[in-house]
């Protein structure tokens, strides 16, 4: 991926957009996502993280340039993030540590959402999805989001001998869902603890 392709945003500027902007039953659920892994990483990794969407290659004129001090204003965030991310990409967003921009370094991440729509939202249902044509793809060190909703129910000790993981993909695989006031991440592969944030501390 080339770094020129991606256009970097501090938490701000999302939090604001999504306030603003957002809209429901849209895309806008990846966008949500980034908070999650942003919180998640800058707790990880202990410093401060920018976060990263992918631009059609014709909208690149657009960016300001590498390393501007120039202000973007949210009317300019907001025609980006709703008008000029590459939808046909397999990388949705990025989240890196701060740093000089070409030697922002962190983890890639492709969105998925789980369970809306659908009558059944159990492990089968969830091992026949991550079986399925659209994950047969080559390697990657990208990694695999996806959103859990509303009553989906998993029992990842049956998700371990459903899906070969030895074959799959993506780099990681992490499931997060919403309960009350909090959210919570989980890393399914590897197999991983669950970190779990008042959902206010993605926003503030």
């Amino acid at each position: 991926m080339k770094i020129n392709e991606v256009i970097f945003f501090e938490k701000e500027a999302i939090v604001k957009f999504l306030q603003n902007h957002g809209k429901e039953k849209t895309k806008d659920y990846e966008l949500a996502a980034t908070l999650i892994i942003h919180h998640f990483c800058e707790k990880q990794w202990g410093e401060k993280c920018w976060i990263g969407v992918r631009i059609k290659e014709k909208y690149l004129k657009l960016l300001p340039a590498v390393n501007s001090k120039e202000e973007v204003l949210l009317e300019k965030i907001a025609e980006f993030l709703r008008n000029c991310v590459d939808e046909d990409s397999l990388i949705d967003f990025v989240v890196v540590k701060e740093a000089n921009i070409g030697k922002a370094r962190g983890m890639i991440f492709q969105v998925k959402r789980f369970g809306i729509g659908r009558i059944k939202k159990n492990t089968e249902e969830m091992i026949k999805y991550l079986n399925s044509d659209k994950f047969k793809l080559p390697k990657t060190d990208i990694n695999l989001l996806i959103c859990l909703d509303d009553g989906v129910n998993i029992d990842t000790e049956r998700l371990y001998t459903g899906v070969n993981m030895d074959k799959f993909p993506f780099n990681r695989i992490l499931f997060t869902w919403l309960s009350a006031e909090r959210v919570y991440i989980k890393d399914i592969y590897p197999q991983g603890n669950t970190e779990s944030y008042p959902i206010i501390d993605l926003y503030s």
